[in-house]
């Protein structure tokens, strides 16, 4: 058990080094409130456009809900995939999917995301080499969601009351429906894995959310994630990182809608961290072109700012399934540490 001890401690140092402090910052007190969590990793962004808009995304409505606030999965009435990949910082990446099947009882979504650290250097408790290690961080997530009132019929067409893809194919439905509400809950069950050479520890936990539509495109959302569970590694236990987050999400078009301009903002409350806000804003240029940026208040990370940028394909999607189809990247930066990017894809059917 020394030799084990002895190359988790070595771990930390060479993830330290590999510049992942922002995401598996060890515990360092238990008497501290800062650092005093495990499976930090889940704070690292995952999804690209959710990322360029500086992860404000609690009030807002796609396959990524899942990782944010699954409420936002009951407002679909269509089914959606999304996947990323993450050149993170030295030579770690990650990877991310989800998707989200629309039926006539719900929204049910699942998603996946891994962080692997590659390989790097251990070394004894004498500092003396002994080979290559690694780590590999995964995530889990079951989700369902609903959303009142519901109509079983516009499910495959865009609810006008929404701020919806405007890339996609899908027709908007233009029946008379009632136009003074949308409420939706969901939530979701997680399975979080961590690995650090020979030593594992796993934990499940569970996330809630709600959201509040009103007329005139106005989204409103809140969600608690992590809500339970703590992960032990060798002798000590640490909780999850709690989350807690409310934002609200706002759209404005020009006349024909030539560009779209989306507003998106969030505070955002960890339980080992002070309350900070985010903010995005995202520019769809004649339903074809989009540009994003986002800030965080947040102090520990370095540059604050946050951006990308997407394209559609959904004129070139002539399947009688497929009703639309993205491209995306996103770029996200540490500073001194380095820059982030990513690239995404997403369909809807």
């Amino acid at each position: 058990m020394g030799a084990r001890t002895s190359i988790y401690r070595t771990l930390h140092r060479c993830a330290a080094a590999a510049a992942l402090c922002f995401a598996f910052r060890a515990p360092l007190s238990a008497g501290s409130e800062a650092g005093t969590t495990s499976a930090n990793f889940l704070k690292i962004p995952a999804a690209v456009i959710p990322t360029a808009l500086g992860e404000a995304y609690t009030a807002m409505i796609g396959p990524d809900s899942i990782l944010y606030n699954p409420a936002g999965l009951g407002l679909m009435s269509y089914s959606a995939f999304s996947g990323t990949h993450n050149r993170y910082l030295e030579e770690i990446t990650q990877e991310y999917a989800a998707v989200a099947y629309r039926s006539r009882y719900g929204t049910l979504g699942a998603a996946f995301s891994m962080v692997n650290s590659g390989k790097f250097d251990a070394y004894d408790a004498n500092d003396m080499l002994i080979g290559e290690t690694s780590t590999s961080h995964q995530l889990w997530i079951l989700s369902f969601s609903q959303s009142w009132p519901r109509f079983r019929r516009d499910i495959g067409r865009l609810d006008p009351m929404l701020i919806t893809p405007s890339w996609s194919r899908i027709p908007e439905e233009r029946d008379y429906r009632p136009k003074t509400y949308r409420i939706s809950l969901g939530a979701s069950v997680k399975k979080i894995v961590e690995e650090l050479d020979r030593v594992s520890g796993s934990e499940y936990t569970f996330d809630a959310g709600a959201m509040l539509v009103l007329p005139g495109h106005f989204q409103f959302g809140a969600s608690a994630l992590n809500m339970m569970g703590e992960q032990k590694f060798v002798y000590e236990s640490y909780p999850l990182p709690r989350t807690y987050r409310v934002g609200a999400a706002k759209d404005f078009h020009t006349i024909n809608d030539l560009i779209i301009f989306t507003a998106a903002s969030d505070m955002v409350k960890y339980s080992d961290a002070p309350t900070f806000s985010v903010f995005g804003i995202e520019a769809d240029i004649m339903r074809l072109f989009q540009v994003r940026a986002g800030y965080r208040s947040e102090r520990d990370i370095g540059p604050r700012l946050s951006g990308g940028f997407g394209l559609n394909f959904d004129k070139f999607t002539e399947s009688a399934i497929i009703k639309g189809a993205r491209v995306d990247y996103s770029y996200f930066g540490f500073g001194d540490l380095g820059n982030t990017h990513r690239f995404g894809l997403q369909m809807v059917w």
